[in-house]
């Protein structure tokens, strides 16, 4: 008889928390070194992490096995189903269609427009200041007010979007996220979404393209898309939407700022911005996912059981240096650039990827064309949270005015 091998448990590991960049990522760099599977026994729940970019890859294709309906380790029942995200095949793939048509690559040139426009404002704004956090002046600011636009959410409200945003993902100074504020929180944004649509029938444009004008006539199995699953829907949009592109843009200038020769290079030749953003995306893939298991199956030789909960987090994947050479650093100018899964593994892959590539990549070219020189504003370690999503505290950053 064959003897299972062996799996790293650890009490000490936490899906939520806070530290000194870069602890979010190295954590994931140092367990891979023990393991492609890690059992994890928090106080607030057991799962499984794998660590293992090809067996994570397999596992979230196979969504027979890994069900999308909770999608957090720590809440295997979740009290809010939001769609599509948290829907199997086939109904999964009925609500995708509905929202792809947004944020497929046709409209990208439309929206590029807008996306330079939003990028001039905010850099005239800032250029001459010779400082900025880029978090909270430039990042937090410049694709947030792109994607409530193509929802149809109130640009005005930003701020407040936000405020409930960190609420519901964001973790204190001690790494701790209040479970009570966050339904709290949920409910008030599916309150104020629900006034939004209402307001929309009440006065509907015809000329309008924003999803929310559109989401009262959505058909789903031949009916009319039911009000409390479209504001699920909705609630999903505001979740994924307000803070990734933020983030990855605040972690590729975390790396720029402190790498002359990669600043310089974008600066000297823009055309290397696409390239650029992928492998960014790639070492600094911030979001983590998790899947809950509706039969007994076996990952890495140990035996999985009905109803446990298994996180994949796409930075393990992507940074996984069995798999890729020089997993671990940022190479611009890799000669076979690998496949990376900074927006997912299987159905459930980003819908909004597209987006998010031609803003990183406007913005990283139109920044540079202006800004070419800029460094670290601080000698203090940064402090970065993590959970479902990895996020900056704050990136002060200094250049020269022109």
């Amino acid at each position: 008889m064959t003897t299972a091998p062996t799996c790293p448990v650890s009490k000490d590991f936490r899906f939520i928390g806070t530290g000194a960049f870069p602890a979010g990522f190295k954590r994931y760099d140092e367990l891979q070194e023990q393991g492609p599977l890690l059992r994890v026994d928090e106080p607030d729940g057991s799962y499984w992490v794998v660590l293992d970019r090809e067996l994570a890859v397999q596992s979230l294709q196979d969504t027979e096995t890994f069900s999308s309906a909770a999608i957090t380790p720590l809440d295997p029942n979740p009290a809010v189903r939001m769609i599509p995200v948290q829907l199997d095949p086939p109904e999964h793939g009925k609500w995708r269609s509905l929202l792809a048509s947004y944020f497929a690559p046709r409209r990208m040139p439309y929206l590029e427009g807008k996306i330079r426009e939003r990028c001039t404002e905010l850099l005239d704004d800032i250029v001459d200041r010779g400082s900025c956090d880029f978090l909270q002046d430039f990042a937090m600011k410049f694709p947030t007010t792109i994607f409530l636009e193509v929802v149809g959410l109130p640009v005005e409200e930003m701020p407040q979007f936000q405020q409930w945003l960190a609420a519901m993902v964001h973790p204190d100074d001690e790494g701790n996220l209040d479970r009570d504020a966050l339904i709290t929180t949920m409910f008030t944004v599916m309150g104020r979404l629900q006034e939004v649509v209402a307001e929309r029938r009440a006065n509907p444009d015809p000329e309008a393209q924003d999803i929310i004008s559109h989401a009262a006539t959505w058909v789903v199995d031949g009916e009319p898309a039911k009000d409390d699953d479209i504001l699920s829907c909705l609630l999903l949009l505001f979740l994924a939407g307000l803070d990734t592109v933020a983030n990855e843009l605040t972690y590729a200038m975390l790396h720029l700022c402190t790498h002359p020769e990669d600043r310089s290079r974008i600066a000297r030749d823009p055309s290397l911005a696409p390239a650029a953003v992928e492998e960014l995306l790639r070492a600094f893939s911030i979001p983590e996912v998790a899947r809950k298991v509706t039969r007994d199956t076996e990952l890495a030789g140990q035996h999985i059981a009905a109803g446990d909960m298994v996180l994949f987090p796409l930075m393990a994947m992507n940074r996984d240096s069995k798999h890729v050479e020089c997993a671990r650093e940022v190479v611009l100018d890799r000669a076979d650039p690998p496949v990376h899964y900074a927006f997912g593994a299987g159905p459930h892959r980003c819908v909004g990827s597209h987006l998010a590539r031609t803003e990183m990549t406007v913005f990283l070219q139109m920044w540079h064309e202006r800004v070419p020189d800029y460094w670290l504003d601080t000698d203090q370690p940064l402090r970065e949270h993590w959970g479902s999503i990895h996020g900056m505290k704050t990136l002060p950053l200094r250049w020269a005015p022109r």
